[in-house]
């Protein structure tokens, strides 16, 4: 049923559901690699609340962003003036407004090596991190074999470079970016919310307040509360959610979703109906 949704739009779902209570599962393809994009976020804001739960961090500490860390896009990585913002402002805006820069600048606190070390000590077979979205990009500059980042910036600006060309890079290929599945995520996100409440706490918040996403709540229920943190990229849509129900349900959603045209809405209306399609299909086992 699921393929149903996406065949007609010529594109492939990964998708899996997982109760949080009874876990009990259901999925298409929820064991094949996908990449993350921008879900990778999540991760690096839950090893951030850990490490400030485990008094690594101060969550307070003062971090200068410049010109220098700006990679385009949402929140610091758009400014046009420098900037002091806490580590825990910019871990928020990470999640809230998909601030990349802020997630690079997170990662630096957190150690690149706890980001890479993080599925195995969840136990994540199917996920591999590699870095924070600059580390990404970078790969995609060499690739491109350009020299740096103000390089890429230029020529994708300038459509230098062709949409085929960039699907060629690393930041596309599961063996050479910030991987997982279907099913791990769901796995992760479950770790999440039995996890300590402090950390799990802000984690839901963050999750709650994400503005460039909610892909998976088009078709629910207004009651339904949703946590989400999406990701694209040009052949890619994806997002990772954990619904709670007002009978007391939780589940953990993951769809990502390869696309071959550029029907972006449709393939988004088609993710929240795959997404409410396995809560019926979980509730009905």
């Amino acid at each position: 049923m699921i393929d149903s949704f996406f065949e007609p739009l010529g594109a492939v779902a990964h998708a899996h559901i997982r109760d949080l209570d009874d876990g009990r599962c259901l999925g298409v393809r929820e064991t094949e690699p996908v990449i993350l994009v921008s879900v990778v976020k999540v991760f690096i804001a839950w090893e951030f609340r850990r490490q400030v739960e485990e008094g690594l961090i101060d969550p307070g500490a003062p971090v200068r962003v410049t010109a220098a860390d700006r990679l385009g896009g949402t929140g610091t990585a758009g400014f046009r003036h420098d900037a002091t913002l806490s580590v825990e402002d910019l871990a928020a805006l990470m999640m809230e407004v998909s601030d990349s820069t802020a997630a690079d600048l997170v990662t630096k606190h957190i150690g690149a090596k706890a980001l890479r070390s993080l599925p195995a000590r969840l136990g994540l077979e199917g996920t591999r991190l590699i870095g924070s979205p600059r580390a990404i990009l970078e790969h995609v500059a060499d690739d491109l074999g350009l020299s740096d980042l103000e390089a890429l910036a230029h020529v994708l600006a300038n459509g230098a470079v062709t949409t085929e060309e960039l699907r060629g890079t690393s930041a596309w290929d599961p063996l050479r970016t910030n991987v997982s599945t279907a099913a791990d995520m769901t796995a992760f996100l479950d770790h999440v919310w039995a996890g300590p409440e402090p950390v799990r706490r802000d984690v839901r918040t963050w999750m709650g307040r994400q503005l460039t996403g909610g892909r998976l709540t088009r078709l629910a229920p207004s009651e339904v509360r949703s946590f989400g943190r999406s990701g694209s990229l040009p052949g890619w849509l994806n997002e990772v959610a954990v619904w709670e129900w007002p009978d007391g349900r939780r589940h953990a959603i993951a769809v990502f979703v390869r696309i071959g045209r550029g029907n972006f809405r449709e393939v988004e209306l088609a993710m929240s109906r795959a997404a409410l399609h396995l809560t019926e299909q979980l509730g009905s086992r």
